[in-house]
């Protein structure tokens, strides 16, 4: 595993603020002029997408995530987790057993849309059912 690297971010609110960046992070959440508290350490985003006649679309999009200063209302803490932004732009952090709650809801709704797709076939004859 590739150590972390200490970066300064010169903060609105507390002036030059020293962090331990981590090898994933793209630099994005930790601009300069930010105050502390909005700080984070961001990775490459990870699309979930579905293909469409209009070329692939986002289903869900999968962020690792840092907060290196959060505020206490933080159910995360300064702990690595991974946001999810979902369709309607809303967004939540998911720690290991929630993101494997998340797997298990995927792969529910894949059961579903197979479903449909064998009920689809059944009506217009253009599958096995």
């Amino acid at each position: 595993m590739t150590a972390w690297n200490e970066i300064t971010v010169d903060t609105a609110d507390h002036g030059p603020v020293v962090t331990s960046c981590p090898p994933w992070c793209t630099g994005d959440g930790h601009p300069d002029g930010l105050d502390r508290v909005e700080i984070t350490h961001q990775g490459p985003p990870i699309n979930i997408t579905v293909g469409t006649g209009r070329g692939p679309r986002r289903l869900v999009e999968l962020i690792m995530w840092q907060d290196p200063f959060p505020p206490a209302s933080s159910p995360h803490g300064t702990g690595v987790y991974v946001v999810a932004h979902l369709l309607d732009g809303d967004h939540f952090g998911f720690d290991v057993a929630a993101l494997e709650g998340l797997v298990t809801n995927l792969l529910e709704a894949a059961g579903r849309v197979s479903l449909v797709a064998r009920r689809l076939a059944s009506e217009t004859r253009g599958g096995a059912s």
